[in-house]
């Protein structure tokens, strides 16, 4: 039988040079974040195997990195777990994000002109259209293009990486990102405030937009319960 498309994807040559080698456990993280699994399900290395078109050796390498940062728990004689939401975690990592997106905030603002303004703008109205039309998957991709377009003109590039390293650090159930339509419509409002700040060049602004969109997430209200069901 033939190779399938991804095992031809990742042998495949780009102008004679090989391919970045492939991270399979980000893929998987991604696949967690962006829903694809639930809290608490069990995972059959074989399914892992065909959805990610990976090698066994490769998929237990996958799950053991990703039991060591907590994404999945690997329960003796019986496998691996998605791992169920432990609210008081994600809300000390969202208190963290605080500080250090308030100051990769500050630190882009001096450099962001209007050419990065229009590409921020553009970010801002991709996530209201998945909001309206694209699945949850093209809600998390188009939130996460629009901060990253922000933070990145941070000149400490480690600021600008820790902010990325945070956010997915907090996103790791799709609990904390939007358990409803109306916690999507108020992060969308809190990105047209984070937009109108840059417009405006208010430094105080900006940090006080930040400061609330990350403050006001549904994963910091006690009524939010995790769905197990």
């Amino acid at each position: 039988m033939g190779a399938g498309p991804l095992t031809i994807a990742r042998g495949s040559m780009t102008a004679g040079r090989p391919e970045q080698k492939r991270h399979l456990a980000a893929e998987m993280a991604a696949a967690i974040r962006d829903g694809a699994y639930r809290p608490g399900e069990w995972l059959r290395q074989i399914d892992l195997e065909e959805r990610f078109g990976a090698k066994r050796f490769d998929v237990r390498s996958a799950l053991s990195e990703l039991a060591v940062r907590g994404t999945v728990e690997h329960v003796v004689n019986r496998g691996y777990r998605i791992a169920v939401p432990d609210m008081v975690a994600i809300r000390e990592v969202l208190a963290i994000r605080i500080l250090v997106e308030v100051e990769a905030a500050r630190q882009a603002l001096p450099h962001i002109g209007p050419a990065e303004l229009a590409r921020i703008r553009t970010l801002q109205q991709a996530f209201e259209t998945a909001i309206a039309h694209g699945s949850r998957v093209d809600q998390a991709h188009t939130n996460a293009a629009f901060h990253d377009a922000i933070y990145g003109h941070a000149p400490n590039r480690s600021l600008a990486e820790l902010t990325t390293e945070m956010r997915n650090r907090s996103i790791r159930w799709p609990i904390a990102l939007w358990p409803s339509h109306a916690a999507l419509e108020k992060s969308a409002a809190d990105h047209r405030a984070i937009v109108a700040a840059l417009e405006a060049g208010d430094v105080e602004a900006l940090v006080e937009a930040v400061r609330r969109h990350i403050t006001g997430s549904a994963a910091n209200y006690p009524s939010i319960k995790p769905d197990l069901g």
